[in-house]
Parts: C-alpha cells; structure tokens; sequence
C-alpha cells in the first residue's frame, strides 16, 4: 500500500493508520455498487421501505422500454452465430424485433382495459432471442436428420432395385434348369409312390420277422432267467467251498498224500480236480477182477499234490473260464458216484447244469 502511495506524488505518511486511510479514501472513490431490481412484484418495493438509504445515497437510472434501434442491435449481435444468410438473418431481425414491440402494445391495452400493469423487460426480449435460436437448432437439426433418413432410404431403394435386376437375371438364365428339374420331381413322385407300394410290402413281411425275434427274444430270456435262477442256487455252495478250500494247509495235503489207501470222497475230489485241471487218468486193471482196464486217477492225483503250489492253484483257478465239456464230466463222475451224498450230488449237479447253461449262451 506504501508503494501506490508514492505513486500518486502526494505526501502521505506510511504509518499503518496512515495507509489504512489512505485505503478506506481510495475504496470510497473507486468503488462502484450496481443494484439491479425488476419493477415486477412487490419486492423492489419491500426493499426501498426497508432499506431508503438506497434512494437517498445512490443514484438511480430507470431503464424504460427500449427503442427500435436497441431491439435491432442487440437482435443483430445475438443472431450472429446463427447460419443463416444475412437477407435472412435481417428477417429474423425484424420478426424478432415486431414480436418484441406486438407484446409491449399488447401490455399497455392490458393495463387501460383492466389497470393492470404487465412489466415487458428487456430480459423478456433476451429470453425470446435465445428461445428463436435453440427453435432454430431443433428444427435445423430435425431437418437434417430427416433428410439423412431420406438418403439413407432412397440408398437402400437403389440397391434392391440393382438387387431386382440381378435376381431378375438370375431367374431368367435359371429358367430352363427350372424346367428341367420340374420334370425330374414328377419323375421322382412317380418313383416314389411306385416305392411306397413296395415298402409297405416289405414292411409286412419285416413286421413278421419282427414278431418271430420277439418270440425267440422271449425264449431266450426265458432260458438266461432259468439260468439265473440256477446260478442263484449253486452261490451259496460255491461260496461254501471256496470257505472250505481257504481251511485246507499243507499239512492237510501231507495227511493225503501219506494215504495209501484212501477214502472214497478223498479220491472223488481228486479225480475231479484233475478232471477240472486237465490232468489225464492212468489205465489200470479193475480190482473187482473183472479184467477190465478202468481209468485210475490216484497217481496222476499224488503228483499234484506233490506240487508245493497246488493249494495256490486251486485258490486262483479261473472258475468263470471253464470249459463246458469239463463241467459236464465233472458233474457225470459226482453224480454217477454211489458214494457221494445224495443232497449234495443234486447240489452240484444243478450247479453244473447252470454254469453250462450259462456259458454256452
């Protein structure tokens, strides 16, 4: 503040109290407050009433309508960035301009007619400015956007009329092959029909056919559920002799081989594991002195036990892999045997007959 009072070349002293005076001094001359008030409504009024000193402190510029030449200046610069030519521009000028002057005649029959004032501001006419360019935006832009519609329709006409005229040729070069395949459908029908005869024929005699595999589909499982049911039966002896096999030791195989003349069922059971394992018999005369040679299975049967993996063989012979033939010598020796127990001959025998039931289907 020191500096801008040595500026103005008068003696001042630079004590704050001097500055802030000089200050207040320059604020007084140079500040300027500018209040605006609309004569409509009862504020301005209120606010003299309430405030005078803003009639007896200030001075007050009371702006009437303006005159035809304000409306044309004001209407010409704010029309300006519209893109219009100026002939044009100069209408719009005067429309906006006669629009302006038609409301304030309008305001002043208002009031002699009913002595009430209506206030036509100049902010009015800004207003009406602003409203004539954003009209002329929309509808500008309406325009274009319809005529873009326009040209994208007739765009697309041209292209399905050039689409017409190529189909059109198309057509005409394809006619003849038209024709051509016409007469080959007809040909077609007839074959068809012609076919349709013979299908029906055939499909008589492959509905016979049909009923014939279903009588024999119907024996068939006729017979896998009388298997079934024989399976059923011989599980639980199977399963008693696999428990029965899992008891046997070595010491067990020691007591049979030191046999030398063992029981009856000891020389079944080994006949018929050497029958199940293959093992061919030995001719020997018949000790009943008939002189017949008869087949002995006893030494054949002494070898396999002397195998140190006989009982492991027994325990991992394929069971589901037997031979049918093998299975029906098996079950004629158990059966035609009188020493073997009845229940458990018809046991086995059933078994047997199952499993070669089983297999053979």
């Amino acid at each position: 503040m020191a500096e801008v009072a040595r500026k103005t070349g008068k003696k001042i002293d630079t004590t704050p109290l001097a500055l802030y005076n000089f200050f207040i001094e320059r604020v007084q001359s140079n500040l300027h407050i500018a209040l605006v008030f609309s004569p409509i409504g009862d504020a301005f009024r209120n606010r003299l009433r309430q405030f005078p000193s803003l009639i007896n402190c200030s001075t007050i510029d009371w702006f009437t309508s303006w005159p035809e030449d304000a409306l044309e200046k004001v209407a010409q610069q704010n029309l300006t960035t519209m893109p219009i030519s100026d002939a044009l521009k100069k209408s719009c000028v005067s429309l906006c301009k006669s629009f302006h002057k038609s409301v304030e005649v309008s305001a002043d029959r208002f009031y002699e007619q009913l002595k009430r004032k209506y206030y036509v501001t100049p902010i009015a006419y800004t207003e009406l400015l602003k409203m004539f360019k954003q009209l002329y935006g929309n509808k500008l832009k309406s325009i274009k956007m319809m005529k873009e519609r326009y040209d994208v329709g007739l765009t697309k006409l041209d292209f399905a009329a050039s689409q017409v005229a190529e189909m059109s040729k198309e057509l005409t070069a394809l006619k003849p092959q038209l024709e051509i395949t016409s007469v080959e459908t007809e040909k077609l029908m007839v074959k068809i029909e012609q076919d349709t005869v013979q299908v029906e024929a055939t499909k008589e005699i492959v509905g016979a056919d049909e009923a014939l595999a279903n009588e024999a589909a119907a024996a068939s499982q006729a017979i896998k559920d009388d298997c079934e049911s024989d399976l059923a039966e011989a599980i639980p002896a199977l399963k008693a002799a696999e428990a029965a096999l899992g008891t046997l030791n070595s010491s067990d195989i020691t007591i049979v081989k030191s046999m030398k003349n063992p029981p009856a069922l000891v020389k079944l059971v080994l006949e018929a594991i050497c029958v199940m394992k293959s093992v061919k018999p030995v001719k020997k005369p018949d000790p009943g002195g008939s002189g017949k040679m008869i087949e002995d299975y006893w030494d054949p049967s002494l070898k396999l036990l002397g195998d140190s993996k006989f009982l492991a063989s027994l325990k991992e012979y394929d069971k589901d892999a037997i031979n049918p033939d093998i299975m029906k010598a098996v079950r004629a020796r158990f059966v035609t045997n009188p020493d073997f127990n009845p229940d458990v001959i018809k046991n086995v025998s059933k078994a047997c007959e199952g499993l070669c039931k089983w297999v053979s289907n």
